[in-house]
């Protein structure tokens, strides 16, 4: 990701992001999804501003994520590119985590998905990812 495309993003453009996600309605893909989870907005913000804590000074602005999307069961996606690899980390309902970390290109691309982890575990994830 270029540097022009990280100053356009500040950590209050995500978290407003992440409000208008939560005003989706049911059904809101037409094929029966959720509405955006409150339990999974909260641990989603909580997990931004973690981030921003013990990442910033190392990354600076790429600790923030590239996008934020909702997932029809109610769990929310914040997703990092770096150049080093991809994390999808999806935020749950029950108030669990799970990423998919993306490493490679073509025929040298290798997927690490992971369920149930802890904040810390996608912190140490990310921060793995954006500290070369």
């Amino acid at each position: 990701m270029s540097q022009a495309i990280l100053t356009d993003v500040s950590l209050d453009s995500i978290l407003e992001r992440l409000t208008q996600l939560t005003k989706l309605e049911p059904d809101w893909d037409s094929y029966g999804a959720l509405p955006v989870s409150p339990v999974a907005f909260v641990k989603a913000c909580q997990l931004l501003i973690h981030i921003k804590y013990s990442l910033s000074p190392l990354v600076g602005d790429l600790i923030l994520p590239y996008d934020a999307a909702p997932i029809a069961n109610g769990s929310l996606q914040l997703e990092w590119r770096s150049p080093h690899g991809n994390l999808e980390v999806e935020i749950k309902p029950d108030m669990s985590f799970s990423y998919l970390l993306i490493k490679g290109e073509g025929s040298e691309r290798t997927f690490e998905e992971k369920n149930e982890v802890s904040l810390s575990e996608v912190l140490n994830v990310l921060s793995q990812l954006l500290i070369p």
